[in-house]
């Protein structure tokens, strides 16, 4: 069973963007309503945020990218957003009508990081 779940292409994708760069920690895909309909970690981290507050920032995320909408008009769509705090990058790419949620080191480079998810997804 678990092996027909790690084969769903949003499963895969998560896999992908996982190993495109070392500093990658977490890669997630939300749906349009804010669930959770795929992720991976690297292996041997150890979340920063418990569970409900994983939630919060989730929806968090999903409500910048809504709100981003009211721009569209003047400035175009947003394709990707980044956030740097002290301990960690947040990446948010929009991806159809889902938003790929990805965190990093903060010394990553993230314009190589996604540059290269854009071009996996063909944008």
């Amino acid at each position: 069973m678990q092996e027909l779940e790690n084969s769903r292409p949003e499963n895969i994708l998560c896999g992908k963007i996982l190993n495109i760069n070392s500093s990658i920690r977490f890669v997630g895909i939300l749906c349009k309503c804010g669930r959770l309909k795929a992720y991976d970690r690297k292996n041997g981290m150890i979340p920063q945020l418990s569970v409900s507050e994983t939630k919060l920032l989730h929806r968090e995320a999903l409500l910048k990218s809504k709100m981003n909408h009211i721009f569209d008009k003047k400035l175009g769509k947003t394709n990707w957003s980044i956030e740097s705090r002290d301990n960690v990058k947040w990446i948010t790419v929009n991806f159809e009508r889902d938003l790929i949620l990805i965190s990093t080191e903060n010394s990553s480079n993230h314009d190589k990081i996604v540059l290269k998810i854009l071009s996996m997804l063909g944008t």
